[in-house]
């Protein structure tokens, strides 16, 4: 049965949610990197990085289909609060289809066994197996549905991306989910953030045999510099490579402008990369919700799409990075 079923998984001619496979079809416009049941207070020092409410998020998420959105690439790896049946039960009471993710986050977060081994090597494979086993058998009766997101350190802002190094624990984790996308045919999204770690995570996949086709790397648009074709240099030596760029920080005015992102995200459109951009807005806080006076899973539709159709992107353009890049994402198709 596994090997039938791994044959079948590499296919990939549906979508794993978290009620279970969707055609591709039926995903429509899609966030491609929000928390919907997370809890990174122990890493942030944040009690409003708590979202455990699961009627809190169905509520929330009337707010994201009144706008238009169907699906939610759910990104919270282990050791920050994944629960896959709380997911189920966000999705089945919103209407909303929800893709759950599976990876680790910092190294504190790793198993206990992979910590304390350093110089097992068997150490990828074992991981890789585990990434398998939440892929084609899920947990409490849920299939993960992407490898996510896969997380490197930060480093300072505005470092050189050439200059980032992954760490001997952060590169055997990044090996084991090349291992395991190669079995299971699941795309890959990972947390590049402050540093721009993007490239060397692209290297180090496409080293250890990961499609670049099916990786999309996170959090592109966490920093920004003054100089545009700076930006831009970073963005091509991902979307070149085929790999995906996520522009998943939307909303986030307190790290890059979302002008300055909405006058990026045109540049690439302009150039012909639409359907190799995903969008989403990261949220992750209870502050950032409707109830709590924040924005809401709907800010894209809201806030930021307007301001792309005033830069010239047109609904087909749009319509490209919301429904194709993602369902391409997971699916290949």
């Amino acid at each position: 049965m596994r090997a039938d079923r791994t044959t079948r998984d590499r296919r990939r001619t549906f979508a794993m949610t978290v009620t279970g496979p969707l055609d591709p079809d039926l995903l429509g416009p899609t966030l491609a990197h929000e928390h919907l049941y997370c809890d990174i207070s122990a890493h942030s020092g944040r009690q409003d990085n708590v979202l455990t409410d699961v009627p809190r998020a169905v509520e929330e998420l009337r707010y994201f289909l009144d706008a238009g959105g169907r699906t939610i690439i759910e990104a919270t790896p282990e050791g920050i609060g994944r629960d896959p049946a709380r997911l189920r039960d966000i999705s089945r009471a919103s209407g909303v289809h929800v893709v759950s993710g599976i990876a680790f986050y910092t190294e504190s977060t790793y198993p206990p066994w992979f910590r304390s081994c350093p110089d097992d090597p068997t150490r990828a494979d074992r991981l890789a197996d585990y990434f398998v086993r939440h892929i084609q058998d899920g947990c409490d009766g849920v299939r993960a549905g992407v490898i996510g997101e896969l997380a490197s350190h930060n480093a300072p802002p505005a470092g050189d991306p050439r200059d980032y190094r992954l760490t001997d624990a952060e590169t055997v984790l990044f090996q084991a989910a090349a291992k395991a996308q190669r079995t299971t045919g699941v795309g890959v999204i990972t947390h590049a953030s402050l540093g721009r770690g993007g490239h060397a995570q692209l290297r180090l996949l496409e080293r250890s045999g990961a499609d670049p086709a099916r990786v999309c790397i996170g959090h592109c648009d966490a920093e920004w510099r003054q100089e545009p074709e700076q930006d831009m240099a970073y963005y091509t030596g991902i979307l070149d490579r085929g790999a995906f760029c996520a522009f998943d920080m939307i909303g986030w005015t307190d790290l890059v402008p979302d002008d300055v992102r909405a006058d990026r995200i045109a540049c690439l459109v302009q150039r012909g990369y639409q359907e190799q951009i995903v969008l989403s807005t990261d949220t992750c806080r209870q502050s950032q919700l409707h109830a709590n006076g924040g924005r809401g899973y709907d800010y894209l539709w809201r806030s930021f799409l307007p301001q792309l159709r005033q830069r010239g992107v047109t609904d087909e353009q749009i319509r490209a990075m919301l429904v194709a890049a993602p369902r391409r994402l997971l699916t290949g198709v």
